[in-house]
């Protein structure tokens, strides 16, 4: 169970609770394929080698920053699983402050048990996600 501290926005309940709400892991996957993505994804000029993520077999890309004391992350992905999944983690840990970011971890990735409907491969993409956001989030984490 998520704390309801990780949820006071109501967009991250929403999150939350429409995928909970599926009750097969082919549900799930179809709908973080088929959801839109609430943040714009890396734009194509930005998809150059500065934003992508080595050692990913589909081309990823990652783009994070702070703003107004709030961390907003971005992704694409030439799969469109790998581009579901990581686009519903950027906006789960979107829109929070970088302490919050590194206070949760991969508790959301974990206790949504994103991981068991992924691959080996497509679990180091999410695994590479987390470590971008936090190292986003350390770097502001004291100046936030």
């Amino acid at each position: 169970m998520i704390p309801d501290r990780y949820l006071t926005n109501p967009i991250h309940r929403e999150l939350v609770d429409e995928l909970l709400s599926l009750s097969t892991a082919e549900e799930r996957l179809e709908w973080l394929m088929e959801r839109s993505p609430m943040h714009r994804p890396v734009d194509p000029s930005e998809r150059t080698e500065s934003y992508k993520v080595p050692g990913c077999l589909s081309g990823l890309w990652l783009k994070g920053e702070v703003r107004d004391s709030r961390c907003h992350f971005a992704a694409h992905s030439d799969s469109d699983l790998v581009n579901g999944v990581v686009s519903y983690i950027c906006d789960l840990y979107s829109e929070r402050s970088p302490a919050e970011v590194l206070e949760l971890g991969d508790l959301l990735t974990r206790t949504l048990r994103l991981d068991g409907l992924l691959s080996t491969t497509r679990q180091r993409a999410v695994s590479s996600s987390l470590a971008f956001f936090h190292h986003i989030a350390s770097q502001h984490a004291t100046t936030a």
